[in-house]
């Protein structure tokens, strides 16, 4: 598909907030300062008890394309679908606001935009503090500039990994509304489950090839900096959405070979956080009820068959799914060996088995 000049469509900017009096100015300032000047930004006040609320009335006073949207705490999945109830844009774009936008972040993901487009991916780096210092970029397809269609996204996705966040994205409108798609409330890992939706569901997608979002990992108060039982419950939640909603139903095969996959993936990625943090907090107080809600999910949302990506993750797959419910400690222990180089990942492997197999 070649792409076709279109007329600048209205871009929605949904910006959920909560208690960022620290980062507003900085954040909502990159919005203001963007080339293109198509938009308009939907800064929700998610129940702040700080200073927020009126930080952002300076800037809804400053500019009318500001809009402010005050409410009771619902939650990061609350704050964004209420943004989504009041977008008139053609494409919307999710911006965190302690993070920054380049200024050319509109105008290079809409250069790519056309009207059968679902999803334009901006390309992300990560920066210390609200900064464009860019200490690394995020998982990005290699192909950019060139409209993908007539694939599977989600198999893409496992071949070759991109970033799963909600921001940095320029969504077609028509294709969010027409397909019902919202933030599940409740839940502290909503990017992962509306990542998975959104590829499932695209035709047409499209990557860019220049950064347009600098991803501020010095924020120590973002509940990705503080894992708990809820982050797990949270990640069991959406893999358990997906297995129940998209999985079962499958009829076609082939699709249904790389959903499962992907949940394996997912459900050993899950498993392997839970216990690295295991390892690093020795004296945490979650640890079997953790375990016990491990168990439980593997039980109940079992994967057996998958799709081969590579022999390695072949090798993890069948770690997993032989080991994997009745002791997922091991199965970590087996998978992590995958990656290691030495002759005593043999006799730890063996080892592994041996005790998992004689409990």
């Amino acid at each position: 598909m070649t792409l076709k000049k279109t007329n600048a469509p209205l871009v929605t900017i949904i910006v959920p907030c909560y208690n960022v009096v620290k980062f507003i100015d900085k954040g909502l300032e990159s919005v203001l300062n963007q080339t293109y000047n198509n938009w308009e930004c939907i800064v929700i006040n998610d129940g702040s008890t700080d200073n927020t609320e009126n930080e952002i009335k300076k800037w809804t006073n400053k500019d009318q394309r500001f809009r402010l949207i005050s409410q009771q705490n619902k939650g990061l999945s609350g704050a964004r679908n209420a943004g989504l109830q009041h977008v008139k844009g053609e494409c919307i774009l999710f911006f965190d606001p302690d993070d920054l936008l380049d200024d050319n972040c509109l105008k290079n993901l809409t250069d790519l935009y056309q009207p059968d487009i679902d999803v334009v991916i901006g390309k992300s780096a990560e920066v210390y503090n609200q900064t464009t210092t860019i200490i690394k970029t995020l998982e990005h397809l290699s192909t950019t500039n060139e409209v993908l269609n007539s694939i599977n996204f989600i198999e893409l996705a496992l071949k070759t990994p991109f970033s799963v966040v909600a921001w940095n994205k320029l969504y077609n409108t028509k294709f969010i509304f027409s397909n019902n798609l919202a933030f599940k409330d409740g839940i502290v890992q909503e990017d992962e489950l509306w990542f998975f939706q959104t590829m499932y569901l695209a035709k047409n997608i499209i990557f860019n090839s220049e950064v347009t979002y600098y991803y501020n990992v010095g924020n120590q108060d973002s509940i990705t900096k503080n894992y708990s039982l809820k982050n797990l419950n949270s990640y069991l939640t959406v893999l358990e959405s997906i297995y129940t909603t998209y999985f079962t139903p499958e009829t076609n095969k082939a699709k249904k070979l790389i959903t499962g996959t992907y949940i394996l993936k997912f459900q050993i990625t899950v498993v392997a956080a839970f216990f690295r943090f295991v390892k690093k907090n020795k004296n945490m107080t979650f640890k079997s009820e953790g375990i016990a809600l491990i168990k439980n999910h593997l039980e109940n949302f079992r994967i057996t068959e998958y799709y081969h990506i590579n022999p390695k993750k072949s090798k993890q797959f069948e770690l997993f799914i032989r080991y994997g419910v009745t002791n997922p400690e091991t199965a970590f222990k087996l998978i992590r060996n995958t990656n290691k180089k030495s002759i005593l990942k043999r006799f730890e492997s063996f080892y592994l088995k041996l005790v998992t197999e004689n409990k």
